[in-house]
């Protein structure tokens, strides 16, 4: 008889405690969002890339006129400022021109340097500079934010803002409350630069190029699951 008694005393408890996990997690309730925000800033970088080719009839010739001409480039790109260290070579090449039977009736070469230019304002007189120095290959600018941590701070708060915007509104229409924040994810960086107009080969007038840095584009996204109740 005691038996008994202590197995179906074992087996109530059993089945209370059943109904009071099934009970807790029935009010363990969650709402997830997700929030995104762009903060559009001013650039303070930009990215160009100048280059001279030129034809001679061997490869040295070839060369040798393309290194004069590109000394000259360079020289020109620092005269507004650019530092040595923000000046990359990015290729040289010679080539051998062929006409339409095969044969080489001379050589072509090729140098190009990346510049990062950190006073924007003077991208259209660089340009011009550059260019009457003898570049013949010019692309760019490419407008960015050398460091983009406050802007996307900001864009990160805005997002996070958002998302307890939703949250909120979302668990007042359901007659939820709202608690803290269960988990955080935070998605990619997303940074937009702004590219200018690629310009080829052209004969410019003494006056700078005309060139609008305008504002580049910081994203944060985030997803966010808060408790309510």
């Amino acid at each position: 008889m005691k038996r008994s008694t202590l197995a179906l005393a074992l087996v109530t408890l059993l089945v209370l405690g059943l109904a009071t996990a099934c009970g807790s997690s029935s009010t363990n309730r969650t709402i997830t969002v997700s929030g995104s925000a762009t903060v559009k800033a001013k650039p303070n970088l930009a990215n160009f890339s100048f280059g001279v080719t030129k034809n001679g009839s061997s490869a040295a010739r070839a060369l040798a006129s393309n290194s004069k001409t590109m000394a000259r480039v360079i020289a020109a790109i620092k005269s507004q400022g650019v530092a040595p260290r923000d000046i990359q070579t990015q290729q040289v090449s010679v080539n051998p021109i062929t006409n339409s039977n095969g044969a080489t009736t001379g050589y072509s070469a090729s140098n190009s340097v990346s510049v990062d230019l950190r006073d924007v304002s003077k991208a259209g007189t660089l340009i011009t500079r550059v260019t009457g120095a003898g570049a013949n290959v010019e692309s760019g600018p490419t407008f960015s934010q050398e460091n983009t941590d406050l802007t996307y701070q900001q864009a990160l708060d805005k997002a996070l803002d958002q998302a307890r915007g939703k949250a909120a509104a979302m668990a007042g229409h359901t007659g939820l409350r709202l608690g803290k924040p269960t988990s955080i994810k935070e998605g990619s960086e997303n940074i937009v630069p702004i590219y200018a107009s690629d310009m080829a080969t052209a004969k410019l007038s003494a006056a700078p190029v005309p060139v609008q840095p305008g504002r580049v584009e910081v994203t944060a996204t985030v997803t966010v699951s808060y408790s309510a109740s």
